[in-house]
């Protein structure tokens, strides 16, 4: 059972849309507001010094992953229309929160970037995304076919274009929290989510992203 809540400020016209949105994945709107009271955590990776280690960096038709003093750039061919997952090595605690820094150096039809997390064969796992056009979308996962849970254009807390922008997962029991540049966009609570690996991912054929900073941060 999943039940979420959106958190956005924007004006009328996006307002009747987010409405709309909410109602069809069951949530409800409230005011725009940062997480608050967040419980001090354990360090597990930070940043991307041991990258080499700490990531399943990898090279096949449909895009390359690779370690640079900037971090790690992925790079998907014109044959890469998915989504490409690059994985954290290692075991991922069942609280957690992952914090990742990108820019889109070149983007293909609507670029974009973000993080897989859940169980590694996406039986219930989740993908979020955001877009150089500004849009931030999560998908959860069954099997291989996606469940559609929250996507809305022109998000105002993310910068479009080739713009760095942060995004924040926190996973604490069964309640998920999305951030996109510090401003909190959606919380939701499913029962049915199992833990498992971290991923980091680029969305769109042609789509080149420089990851420059992770952190992911223990809360067991």
């Amino acid at each position: 059972m999943i039940s979420c809540r959106i958190e956005t400020s924007v004006g009328l016209g996006h307002s009747v849309l987010f409405a709309t949105l909410a109602a069809a994945a069951g949530c409800s709107l409230a005011p725009a507001r940062r997480m608050q009271d967040k419980p001090a955590g354990v360090v597990v990776t930070q940043g991307f010094g041991d990258a080499a280690d700490r990531w399943e960096t990898t090279k096949n038709r449909y895009w390359e992953a690779s370690v640079s003093d900037d971090g790690i750039e992925v790079a998907n061919t014109r044959l890469g229309s998915g989504v490409s997952p690059v994985w954290h090595v290692g075991t991922v605690p069942a609280s957690f929160e992952i914090s990742v820094k990108a820019t889109i150096e070149k983007e293909g039809l609507d670029g974009g970037w973000g993080v897989e997390f859940g169980a590694k064969e996406r039986k219930y796992a989740y993908r979020v995304l955001v877009y150089a056009s500004g849009r931030a979308c999560v998908d959860r996962f069954f099997g291989v076919y996606p469940e559609f849970i929250h996507c809305i254009p022109e998000q105002p807390e993310v910068t479009p274009g080739d713009e760095t922008n942060t995004l924040s997962v926190r996973v604490v029991g069964e309640t998920i929290s999305v951030r996109v540049n510090d401003s909190l966009i959606v919380e939701f609570s499913d029962d049915r989510y199992e833990p498992g690996g971290v991923a980091l991912a680029v969305a769109g054929s042609g789509t080149r992203v420089l990851f420059e900073d992770f952190a992911l941060i223990s809360h067991e």
